[in-house]
């Protein structure tokens, strides 16, 4: 699998301005996680510290990089519609509300209380979108088997460190028990052309939920400046009949 620029969405100068926020939040909430014996409350105050409650500006205008993402995450859905969807890491429901086209129904949760509120306000008038604030690292169990598509995007690189191989494998496994009966899961990370921290540690999630043994891979792409693997648990049928978009 090679590293493709024909299907960057990195494709605006303006854009660098996009990364370079998202380095200082980085850095911002490995400091605030320093401060605060709880996560959320880390998160909290970075989302409410930042302009318009965005710290990685995903939602201003002016960055193209964002939504041409989310429009390529949205052509690599293994189906065009789906019953009920779980946003895992939700933010501000940016990606939410593309998901609420795909499914009848859409749960989005975060960590945040202040991104949930914020999330909520954008959802308001989506009739299928529920927003509910939690830890991915605790799910409950009613929740089991009750999404036949669940989205994990730009989240887990954000788990309270130290990210150890073996809770990426726990984790993976009860993100599974959340799938329906053949569902399918978006797994997506950031990615360099280079190899760097970020790089290895995406590597790293993305092998423990492909090495697990309730998921199958589909599909996997890699762009700038992201690796998404599509996932589902234990499908009816053969996943080679299964198309990949190019």
């Amino acid at each position: 699998m090679l590293f493709d620029l024909r299907h960057t969405a990195f494709r605006s100068v303006r854009d660098i301005g996009l990364f370079l926020t998202s380095a200082r939040s980085d850095a911002r909430l490995v400091a605030l996680r320093q401060q605060e014996s709880v996560s959320a409350t880390a998160f909290d105050r970075l989302y409410a510290d930042a302009p318009r409650n965005d710290p990685w500006a995903s939602a201003l205008p002016q960055y193209q990089y964002q939504r041409r993402k989310y429009d390529a995450l949205v052509r690599m859905l293994p189906q065009q519609s789906y019953r009920r969807a779980l946003d895992l890491g939700c933010g501000l429901g940016l990606f939410t509300e593309r998901l609420a086209r795909c499914a009848e129904q859409v749960v989005g949760i975060d960590i945040s209380h202040v991104a949930i509120g914020c999330a909520a306000d954008r959802t308001r008038a989506l009739t299928n979108v529920q927003m509910r604030q939690g830890d991915i690292m605790e799910l409950g169990p009613e929740l089991d088997g009750g999404f036949d598509l669940i989205v994990a995007a730009d989240a887990l690189y954000y788990l309270p460190p130290p990210i150890l191989d073996r809770g990426l494998k726990t984790l993976a496994e009860r993100i599974s028990r959340l799938l329906s009966p053949s569902g399918d899961l978006l797994l997506v990370n950031h990615y360099f052309p280079l190899p760097n921290a970020e790089t290895i540690l995406t590597r790293r999630i993305h092998r423990a939920f492909k090495c697990s043994p309730t998921l199958t891979l589909l599909a996997e792409y890699r762009r700038a400046f992201f690796l998404a693997s599509v996932l589902t648990r234990n499908p009816a049928r053969d996943p080679s009949a299964r198309s990949v978009r190019p």
